[in-house]
């Protein structure tokens, strides 16, 4: 074979493997494509509350392949807007207030709680006694929904200790909130309470959710930490 016809052969032989190659990449993008899950994107309320999420469903598709760690029933076609149900502090290893879809965790350090809300607050200092006798100081941060309580600790950090819902608008993660009658907080919460008279507690991990009644419905929503010393 002389040369020529040698350079030709080598430039078909190249052109057949780009081919193939090219096809197989084809191939593979094609089957990644087929196998996304749906991406969510966060839906947020006026009061800060986290209400679901958003989740465009991908071409066959179905709605059981939600965003991740997200639930969805049902099916979907190409484009739908599917709501799926929110992850719920509830269901974790303590109860813990939502807002501004900031979680807030009563035992938690109450500086960076309270740097991450955009909105202003009126802080109080003052002392309070413990189990001990100790003075111990203390301090107050109230939002125009709630209000947060903290304790000092030994290292110098306040830790939050209570968190208390004062907005006739505020309501926890989990939808309830004030005028909700004790049949809603039992279907949402479950029936292992500690009833208290006027009022039922709820306790997950170090953290106490408690809920009190005045003629059948919820007039104040508080959390607590109940591991203090």
């Amino acid at each position: 074979m002389n040369d020529p016809e040698r350079s030709a052969f080598k430039r078909s032989a190249i052109h057949i493997a780009l081919t193939g190659l090219l096809f197989s990449l084809s191939f593979l993008s094609a089957a990644c494509r087929s196998n996304q899950t749906a991406r969510g994107t966060s839906v947020t309320l006026t009061n800060g509350e986290t209400a679901g999420v958003i989740v465009t469903m991908n071409p066959n598709e179905s709605a059981t392949q939600g965003a991740p760690s997200e639930s969805v029933s049902g099916t979907a076609t190409t484009g739908d807007d599917v709501i799926a149900a929110p992850t719920s502090p509830k269901t974790g290893e303590s109860f813990a207030y939502r807002y501004q879809n900031i979680v807030i965790r009563p035992g938690a350090d109450a500086a960076e709680a309270v740097a991450s809300i955009t909105e202003d607050c009126k802080i109080t200092d003052a002392v309070e006694t413990d189990k001990k006798g100790t003075e111990i100081a203390v301090k107050s941060y109230a939002f125009a929904n709630f209000v947060l309580y903290a304790r000092q600790n030994a290292e110098g950090k306040y830790i939050i200790t209570r968190i208390i819902l004062s907005g006739k608008d505020s309501v926890t993660p989990e939808g309830i909130g004030f005028g909700a009658d004790s049949e809603e907080v039992i279907k949402t919460y479950g029936s292992q309470y500690t009833d208290n008279g006027n009022s039922i507690t709820y306790t997950l991990g170090t953290t106490d959710l408690t809920f009190f009644f005045a003629n059948g419905t919820v007039t104040d929503i508080t959390y607590s930490y109940n591991k203090l010393p």
